[in-house]
């Protein structure tokens, strides 16, 4: 079922602040084997987030998946709402064509995305979105939770920048709330929150961001690194690959139980989501039983 787009105008007396319209848009969407393998299934939207045909570079088991948001970022007071559910083995890959944005705000109401991905039993979600950039003044909310039953897989990133550092457009007002849980059966694997102001000192803390502008964590629910050796060799040679390369960078990886995740700070959203991708290259065949196949869409 498709829902046509409309844009819904917040009401001025709910909000004497708000002089503009503000989009509240929603996808969900349900993916599934058939017959000719891993099919898009039902879908509902409403506002402006659109999908591409589904994409099988690599043959019909695996589906490929961009996810559109046309206006491009997001004001005070817009909402969207991302539902996704892999059923029945299905298989995908998902990114988005471009960077999130998040605006200036002058409304006084947050704006913000909610994910919520759900993970069938045998099914495989691999989720590469690009980077969200948090404009100065924004008031940001960035929420992904990923529900998994049994033994489905997934892997995949988030990228975050505060301002725009190559421009010296920096994260100096606003705040962004941030959250990402992993669930398997309904118990936590691993849950990061982050409640942060532009004017807190953990920008330039040690123990914080240390002076650094973009921030990601590539999560994979596995025990890789003790898996068979060759897969923690490969992990520590991209860890080491990339801290002799990128002197600019910081890299830390971590196995938990159930949890592998690897995190980076940078300056540059290009380098970080270049390295996640190494590493989703490097992991691919071993943890997917699939070799690393690009989406056209990052290099167009």
């Amino acid at each position: 079922m498709n829902i046509a787009a409309t844009p819904l105008t917040a009401s001025r007396e709910d909000h004497p602040g708000l002089d503009t319209q503000r989009w509240l848009a929603r996808f969900s969407a349900e993916f599934s084997v058939k017959q000719r393998g891993t099919r898009l299934g039902k879908t509902e939207h409403f506002g402006p987030l659109r999908v591409q045909r589904p994409f099988f570079p690599e043959g019909p088991e695996c589906l490929h998946f961009y996810l559109l948001h046309p206006p491009g970022g997001l004001v005070g007071g817009d909402q969207l709402s991302i539902d996704l559910v892999l059923r029945d083995g299905a298989h995908v890959l998902m990114t988005t064509p471009s960077a999130g944005k998040i605006y200036n705000n002058i409304s006084g109401i947050p704006q913000g995305q909610h994910v919520s991905l759900t993970i069938d039993d045998g099914t495989i979600l691999e989720y590469l979105p690009q980077e969200n950039i948090v404009f100065d003044g924004a008031d940001g909310q960035l929420i992904t939770t990923i529900d998994i039953s049994g033994d489905g897989l997934f892997l995949g990133w988030e990228i975050t920048c505060l301002g725009r550092f190559e421009s010296e457009q920096f994260f100096e007002r606003g705040q962004l709330m941030q959250s990402l849980m992993l669930r398997r059966d309904g118990r936590p694997l691993f849950s990061d929150r982050l409640q942060f102001s532009a004017s807190s000192p953990l920008q330039e803390s040690r123990v914080g961001f240390n002076n650094y502008h973009v921030f990601g964590t590539f999560l994979i629910n596995r025990n890789v690194m003790s898996d068979t050796n060759e897969l923690g060799e490969k992990i520590i040679a991209w860890q080491e690959g990339i801290n002799s390369r990128y002197q600019q960078l910081t890299v830390a990886v971590t196995q938990k139980p159930d949890a592998f995740i690897a995190r980076i700070l940078g300056n540059k959203a290009e380098q970080v989501r270049n390295c996640f991708e190494h590493l989703w290259q490097q992991l691919r065949t071993d943890v997917v039983g699939r070799e690393a196949c690009a989406p056209r869409i990052w290099r167009t």
